[in-house]
Order: C-alpha cells, then sequence, then structure tokens
C-alpha cells in the first residue's frame, strides 16, 4: 500500500571498463535484482538505491540497472573496498527521485504538473548526462500485466529545492490525480480509527492489510486528532484519507465487518465521512438494495421501538460479515486473524 506521492529511490551511476565484473559483485555485496531497464517491474517499498552501470564506452544501451534493498550511504561504504573500486572509472550521485502512483490515465496528469511547475520531460539517457545532482527527477508509477509496477515512459525534471517540491506535490497530489479519472469513478473519503484500548499500531496494520488485499483504495494522508465523545472526554482518533473506487456505501459495508473480529466480537470502531458528512450504519438500512438483501423487502417501516432498530443493526452487521468474508482472499483472511490475536493479547495486558 504506497501513497500517493512518496520518497522514491536514491540513484547512483557508475562507469566501468568491465562491467560484467563490476555487476557480478554488486549482486554478491548487496541484496539486488536486474532491471531491463530502469523503473521495470519495481518494489518502490523495498527498493532504496537504484544503480546504474554505464560501460566506459559510455554506450547508452550497455547501461545495466540493479535495483538494491539496502540504503545508498551502505552501498557507497561498500564501493570503496579496494576490490571493487579498482574496477570503477568513477562514482556519480544522480538528482532525487519523487514517486508518484499514477492509478489511472497518466498523460494528462503529466501534461497539468508540466503547465504548472516549472520543469521539462526527461528521459533515462537524459539523466545519466548529467554532471551533478541538482533539481529533482518526478517518475510516475504504472502498473504492469503481472501485477508489478514500472516507471511511466514520461519523466520530469524539476528545478526546485527536493523538501519544498515534496511538501507541495503531497498538498496537490489528489488534484493532479483527479485528471487521471473521469470525476464520478472515484471519492476521497475519511477514516477515524477508534479504539478503546489503544492498540493503534496493530489496529492501524490490520486495516491496511484489509484494504491492500481487497483493493479497498489507496492511502492519501494520515494523521492523529483528538476528538470529544459522547460523554465530553477527549479521545484519541487516527484519521486515514483514502481514496476510493468503491461507492461509499458499499465502502462501510466493509468497515463494519472490519470492525468485528471472526468470532464476531467487536475490537475497533471505524467511522467513514465523506464531504464532511458521517456515514452510518443507518444510511444502509435506508438504502433500499440493502434493506432489501437483509429484510427481504424493500419497503421502509418506521420503527415503534428502540429494540425494533436494534434487532435491525444486529441484523446488519452478520449481513456485513458476511459480505467481508466472502469478498476477502484467504491469504488476507490468515494475516487479520494473526492481528486479531495480537489485539486480545494487548486487551489482556
Amino acid at each position: 500500500m504506497l501513497n500517493l506521492v512518496a520518497t522514491g529511490p536514491r540513484m547512483i551511476a557508475i562507469r566501468s571498463g568491465q562491467q560484467d565484473i563490476v555487476e557480478e559483485k554488486l549482486m554478491e555485496l548487496f541484496t539486488c535484482s536486474k532491471m531491463a531497464e530502469l523503473g521495470h517491474g519495481i518494489d518502490t517499498a523495498r527498493v532504496h538505491c537504484l544503480i546504474c552501470l554505464l560501460d566506459e564506452s559510455g554506450t547508452e544501451g550497455k547501461t545495466r540497472f540493479l535495483a538494491i534493498q539496502e540504503s545508498i550511504e551502505y552501498v557507497l561504504c561498500h564501493l570503496m573496498k579496494a576490490e571493487i573500486q579498482q574496477h570503477i572509472s568513477f562514482v556519480r550521485a544522480l538528482p532525487q527521485i519523487i514517486v508518484f502512483n499514477s492509478l489511472g490515465d497518466t498523460k494528462p496528469m503529466v501534461e497539468k504538473i508540466k503547465a504548472e511547475l516549472q520543469c521539462e520531460s526527461t528521459s533515462t539517457s537524459d539523466i545519466l548526462r548529467r554532471e551533478n545532482n541538482e533539481g529533482v527527477i518526478v517518475t510516475f508509477l504504472t502498473s504492469e500485466a503481472d501485477g508489478k509496477r514500472k516507471f511511466h515512459e514520461e519523466m520530469l525534471f524539476v528545478k526546485q529545492d527536493y523538501a519544498q517540491l515534496m511538501s507541495y506535490l503531497r498538498i496537490h497530489a489528489p488534484r493532479y490525480l483527479a485528471k487521471a479519472f473521469a470525476p464520478d469513478v472515484w471519492h476521497m473519503v475519511d477514516l477515524r480509527i477508534f479504539d478503546h484500548y489503544e492498540a493503534y499500531e496493530v489496529q492501524y496494520k490490520r486495516i491496511v492489510e484489509a484494504i491492500k488485499g481487497m483493493k479497498l483504495g489507496y492511502i492519501v494522508t494520515e494523521t492523529w486528532n483528538r476528538e470529544v465523545s459522547m460523554f465530553a472526554e477527549p479521545v484519541g482518533t487516527y484519521h486515514i484519507r483514502l481514496l476510493t473506487f468503491l461507492e461509499p456505501l458499499e465502502l462501510k459495508k466493509m468497515l463494519i465487518g472490519l470492525e468485528y473480529s471472526s468470532g464476531g466480537s467487536r475490537i475497533v470502531y471505524l467511522d467513514l465521512y465523506w464531504h464532511g458528512k458521517k456515514i452510518s450504519w443507518k444510511h444502509l438500512l435506508d438504502d433500499r438494495e440493502t434493506r432489501k438483501k437483509i429484510k427481504k423487502t424493500a419497503d421502509f417501516f418506521p420503527k415503534s421501538n428502540f429494540f425494533a432498530v436494534q434487532n435491525d443493526k444486529d441484523e446488519l452487521i452478520k449481513y456485513c460479515a458476511q459480505e467481508l468474508k466472502a469478498a476477502m482472499p484467504e491469504d488476507t483472511k490468515e494475516k487479520m486473524q494473526e492481528y486479531e490475536k495480537a489485539i486480545y493479547n494487548t486487551q489482556q495486558m
């Protein structure tokens, strides 16, 4: 699960007249994998350094790319070792990368950014020819057929301070992303997590695992907040802003299911807000299609007492639990059970 905008792996260029030897030693020294081209099949969550291994002649077609899981500091320290240093002509840092998760049609999004920022289109060959590491490379992640990611063919070179540009893009990322989709196919919603036992770290991992495994959406921002409960007591809540392609009521159905463990016990409170308004279980009961599945009728009957309302809510919870179970992949179910055990252990402390 990736944020819309993230820090990309650091890039360094290495020139050598003995590429085979250097590549072999790099593969021995680091946890790395070969790339057919820069950013092809990349896992940005694990890859922290990209090495561009240039041929001594400078022939572009002979450049090799290695994705390394260790940090650039760790890599540079080992490149100082004599047994590999003797095969290297020079080492040069390349501009830093900002990775933008482009989930739809990338081209209109790129054009929008180019129109608003002082930047230019660049390519791998242009990057490798740069004499210094000034500026920032903005690259866009797209999906491949086998589920892996790769850099979009068009990258942007921005003459700006890295921290300032990152801060700007984090704020404006949803606005740019809107250009990649039709306006009615996605929603920006807020998810608020509240846990009586304050096992927020485990609760967060459990929710993110569900979001990832069931493809409920993409996390845009996260933040802590304190709210006042119905008893006028301040309570801590964790807020996640989510970009989702599900209808809010459909997402609320999944969230109600996630509030309960596989054994039927409530282990967390998950509130959903859309356009500043809270989506509650009552909205689901007011939905004709949902009501038909729960009550076997689309007709709405006013409730005369609390117990009738509570019975409907209980039936809704059972229905949401069934829908969640049917939609969740088996490997995700196993991980969710592990998190449930960790949550129960926290509650017993």
